[in-house]
């Protein structure tokens, strides 16, 4: 069945809402987008000033941003659907917008398990870790990552006949009539895998941080670096504990959902869906809670931007 044929369709369980839900709703998601796309623009800038991360480092966390970044752009597109409550970019609109944020998903889950990967080897084997991980290489892994991405999200659709609709009760685009079998391999490769193999690396990185804190306080030696590499430890194990707290929830109902004769209520669909959609703004701030020289970064960079900020309202002279 075309999607064109099918856009203009409502859910089941859609009755409509009344405006004052309606404009509550669109200020809700606008606020998600506004801060998706701010958050990762402040990332990217800072990112890029940062002087005390890898190479490898700063091109895998701005794939994460510009992944993200595009994934709140898509989000402004339901902003308009909501305060229209209905889609207006017709059935193409419809079927790319699902395709690039399949895209931009995968894409911010690969960079989330190559940043941890890069950490380990940057722990583990310290002298070939320059080379391994050199900023050319990074940037081709990127690139290749993007490419297979696109090429997995296009053969999915095709191979199980699905078609892009709206669906009113999540404000979103999505594939209807999936079978079940991609919704078990995305859980599979998109969350559980991962986060098997990501939990793997922390438990290692861990204890590889423990004895070498127990070697420097025999020694006395390098406690910046450690105290370095503890905090950079700290701030990708929380990314990737709220990646995996955004995610699963979204992967099982998706699951749960494609299996014959189950549904889901309309109301845990939505939080779902906006969960995981909020999960590309969290990264920037966590960056800020748990990198000073981050946070420090992103504050002379938003001074320079709006100096208006910074501005004091000096001492008033009283003349007699």
């Amino acid at each position: 069945m075309s999607s064109v044929n099918n856009i203009n369709s409502t859910s089941t369980d859609y009755d409509g809402l009344s405006p004052v839900l309606i404009a509550l709703r669109t200020c809700f998601i606008a606020i998600i987008a506004l801060l998706i796309i701010s958050g990762n623009i402040l990332s990217i800038a800072v990112t890029r000033r940062v002087t005390n991360l890898a190479d490898s480092t700063k091109v895998l966390m701005t794939s994460l941003a510009v992944s993200d970044l595009m994934i709140g752009i898509f989000t402004s597109l339901s902003v308009v659907a909501s305060a229209l409550d209905s889609w207006p970019f017709g059935g193409v609109g419809c079927e790319v917008v699902v395709i690039y944020t399949h895209l931009c998903f995968g894409m911010s889950v690969l960079s989330i398990t190559c940043l941890n990967i890069e950490r380990f080897l940057a722990v583990t084997r310290p002298y070939k870790f320059p080379v391994w991980c050199s900023r050319f290489r990074v940037k081709l892994l990127v690139l290749v990552l993007a490419f297979l991405g696109l090429c997995f999200s296009l053969a999915t659709k095709i191979a199980s006949e699905s078609y892009a609709e709206f669906n009113h009760v999540l404000q979103a685009c999505e594939y209807v009539n999936a079978p079940t079998y991609p919704e078990v391999l995305t859980l599979l490769f998109g969350d559980i895998f991962p986060t098997i193999l990501m939990s793997c690396i922390y438990y290692r990185l861990i204890k590889i941080s423990r004895q070498h804190e127990q070697r420097l306080n025999q020694n006395g030696n390098n406690e910046a670096n450690n105290n370095h590499d503890n905090k950079a430890l700290k701030t990708f194990l929380v990314v990737t504990s709220t990646y995996a707290v955004c995610y699963t929830p979204f992967l099982t109902v998706k699951v749960v959902k494609s299996l014959p004769g189950m549904s889901i209520p309309g109301w845990l669909q939505f939080i779902t869906v906006w969960l995981l959609i909020s999960n590309s703004m969290f990264n920037v701030i966590i960056y800020c809670l748990f990198n000073k020289l981050f946070r420090q970064k992103a504050k002379k960079i938003l001074s320079e931007r709006f100096p208006s900020c910074n501005r004091s309202i000096g001492p008033i002279e009283i003349t007699p």
